[in-house]
């Protein structure tokens, strides 16, 4: 089957102008090592722009808050899913190559799977001929992947990923380098906050110094998944230290302000350059209504699992719930559910959140939720 890319879509090309075009006219200074992104300063001139592409894209007035405070800067798209964010977050690369020189980004996503996907369209040769030849920007990508290491007696090696993305030059103008990494391998192990390897590069024998010292920008997909609050994030801003992060996503983190009678709950957006919802989607034929049908599980209608707590993100409290008995148990990332009940065999955890469990087939749920066993 062969992969076909369309250009001029609209919907995609108003992403991309909108994040390119927040630096127009800004202060933009050359790049203090050959390793290294151009310097970009959030100033007065930067947050203007923000605001007039958000008049430009027509974003509620509830919308267009800047967040000048935040550090670093900020810059969010809001896409419908099956809109083309890879597509579009992959054009912006390009683009903001071409118009600006930035040559260095790190590409985060929240799973496995997702990864997988990143990896096959950044690195599909199709794909690159479409932007080089197509688009006409006259420069490729060099994807790098990080992967977990395997452990081996004897020396310790610098992720080769890291050296290589690390290596690229920005005196090589047709070259764009991506690093491509997941959630877990910013926050699991010791890989890239260790400095006892063996060899380094350009000095740095601590691979999150080597990364941050390119002043990359950071591009997260699927931001609900990666709330400001959690180790992740905290990776990202101040270890990786980026110029700017991007973040695309159908849905982002929400937050919640005040105290009491005057606490109010919304979505974390920062400086939302873009607002492509499902309603809009839909009445721009980009995606599809779903036609849904109710059906009875095939198991007992009586029995049910519900989460009741999750601690520090560790641990998730579950309570099976039939018509004669309930029954806690308490679950850790890797743990299967059938444990609890033998309907669940096969289905494991592969993650917990502030206030959510993910789950080994893809599904999410939340705290005070309740499933049935044909999950």
């Amino acid at each position: 089957m062969e992969l076909i890319l369309q250009t001029g879509l609209t919907h995609q090309q108003k992403a991309v102008d909108s994040i390119a075009d927040v630096f127009l006219n800004t202060s933009i200074s050359q790049p203090n090592q050959y390793y290294s992104n151009p310097g970009i300063s959030p100033d007065n001139v930067l947050f203007g722009n923000i605001q007039e592409v958000q008049k430009v894209n027509e974003l509620h007035s509830s919308l267009r808050a800047l967040s000048k405070e935040v550090a670093p800067l900020h810059l969010d798209i809001k896409m419908e899913t099956g809109t083309g964010k890879t597509y579009v977050y992959t054009h912006a690369i390009y683009e903001l190559h071409h118009r600006y020189g930035i040559n260095k980004f790190v590409v985060v996503v929240p799973s496995l799977p997702i990864k997988a996907g990143a990896e096959q369209f950044l690195g599909d040769g199709y794909v690159q001929k479409h932007f080089t030849n197509t688009c006409g920007y006259g420069a490729q990508i060099e994807l790098y992947t990080l992967k977990a290491q395997a452990k081996k007696k004897g020396k310790t090696f610098f992720p080769s990923a890291v050296r290589a993305f690390v290596e690229g030059s920005n005196q090589t103008s047709n070259r764009i380098y991506v690093l491509l990494t997941n959630m877990q391998l910013l926050t699991n192990g010791t890989m890239l906050s260790r400095s006892d390897y063996d060899f380094g590069v350009h000095g740095y024998y601590r691979p999150f110094d080597a990364l941050a010292a390119t002043k990359p920008f950071v591009i997260i997909d699927e931001p609900h998944r990666f709330q400001r609050d959690q180790k992740a994030y905290e990776r990202i801003s101040e270890e990786l230290i980026p110029q700017c992060i991007v973040r695309f996503g159908a849905t982002f983190p929400e937050i919640t302000t005040g105290k009491g009678k005057n606490k109010t709950a919304g979505k974390d957006y920062l400086n939302l350059l873009y607002d492509l919802n499902a309603c809009d989607s839909f009445n721009q034929n980009l995606i599809k209504g779903v036609a849904k049908e109710h059906f009875e599980p095939q198991s007992s209608r009586d029995e049910k699992i519900k989460i009741t707590a999750i601690e520090n993100k560790t641990s998730a409290t579950f309570n099976h719930i039939t018509a004669n008995d309930r029954r806690s148990y308490t679950l850790q990332t890797g743990d299967s559910l059938s444990v609890i009940s033998e309907e669940l065999k096969g289905l494991s955890i592969t993650g917990i959140g502030k206030n959510f469990v993910e789950f080994s087939n893809g599904q999410e749920k939340f705290t005070g939720e309740e499933f049935t066993v044909d999950i």
